[in-house]
């Protein structure tokens, strides 16, 4: 079968629709904002494509039909479909720009990967991926990446190849085996989104703030995060303009955050917080709260209305 396919950012801006799959797959899914902005996206994309003359891309999700049309396949979706490795027919498809294999069971990628030269976006979330091979450096038109770990092998060796991509932007990542960060993370000088969940990570490198195109960060669903530890990483990363530290089980929030200057949106959700330091006044730049599904008391919600600056939008429910 062959649909339509969008290929867009979603986000308030480019990316910021996406969530960790675990926990907040329906925590979004009514906000009204993101869903206007995905509606527009979408009437963007149709638009421009009709405003230049071309045919709108096909989406193949039916590996047999895409083999009668090789030539034709930029996108390929085979989400579910049971595969334990990664299908050697895909070589054929010279052309093909957006690759989907969600949620498989696939544990390796082949060595001559590099040969999908067009590839810009690559999704292989849901599966139990180990190591990159080395040809995965040869991806130089590859922007979006999403991947999940079972058992990180080399994560230095990986962030290395990753660093040899210049069109790479957006990087989701997962992986409960994930207890560390190597100092390659930062020679992705492009990267614009990066999204880690489901790890283990402590302590951020300090060559993480090496970052300075990062405007858009996740660390969700790590319990073993030191928020105040990473503080001083996280305040020196100058485009970072949304954080979100949502199912990390926090109990408190470290008075250093007002060192977070360039933060515009903070999602502080689904934790285990009683109350908010004061000195999130001191986040000059902040629009945006979200506190939602944690244990403050309804009474401090009225207090924080009051105390915090009016320009701050905060949500509570």
């Amino acid at each position: 079968m062959k649909n339509v396919v969008l290929r867009g950012y979603p986000s308030r801006t480019k990316y910021s629709c996406i969530r960790t799959k675990k926990n907040f797959s329906n925590t979004h899914k009514t906000n009204i904002d993101h869903m206007r902005i995905l509606l527009l996206l979408t009437a963007l994309y149709f638009i421009n494509f009709s405003a230049i003359g071309q045919d709108i891309p096909t989406n193949y999700t039916d590996l047999a039909e895409a083999m009668q049309h090789p030539d034709e396949v930029e996108s390929l979706v085979l989400n579910g479909k049971g595969l334990s490795a990664f299908p050697q027919e895909i070589f054929k498809f010279k052309n093909l720009k957006y690759l989907e294999l969600v949620d498989n069971q696939i544990t390796s990628l082949p060595v001559n990967m590099g040969e999908l030269s067009n590839l810009s976006y690559l999704n292989l979330s849901g599966n139990k991926i180990s190591r990159l091979p080395d040809s995965f450096s040869k991806l130089q038109l590859l922007h979006d990446l999403y991947l999940d770990y079972q058992i990180p092998l080399n994560l230095k060796k990986d962030f290395t190849l990753l660093s040899k991509l210049p069109e790479l932007h957006l990087l989701k990542i997962s992986g409960e085996d994930i207890n560390s960060l190597p100092a390659e993370v930062g020679s992705l000088q492009g990267l614009e989104y990066f999204a880690l969940s489901n790890s283990q990570i402590e302590i951020l490198p300090n060559e993480f703030n090496k970052l300075n195109k990062l405007q858009f960060l996740y660390l969700n669903n790590d319990e073993k995060l030191d928020l105040k530890r990473n503080i001083d990483v996280l305040s020196k990363l100058p485009s970072l303009v949304e954080l979100h530290l949502e199912g990390d089980h926090f109990k408190e929030i470290p008075s250093n955050i007002g060192k977070l200057q360039s933060i515009e949106y903070l999602f502080l959700n689904n934790n285990d917080l009683k109350e908010l330091p004061p000195e999130i006044n001191k986040m000059d730049n902040l629009k945006y709260l979200d506190i939602r599904n944690n244990e403050i008391p309804n009474l401090l919600f009225n207090q924080y209305h009051e105390q915090l600056s009016p320009m701050i939008r905060i949500r509570l429910n």
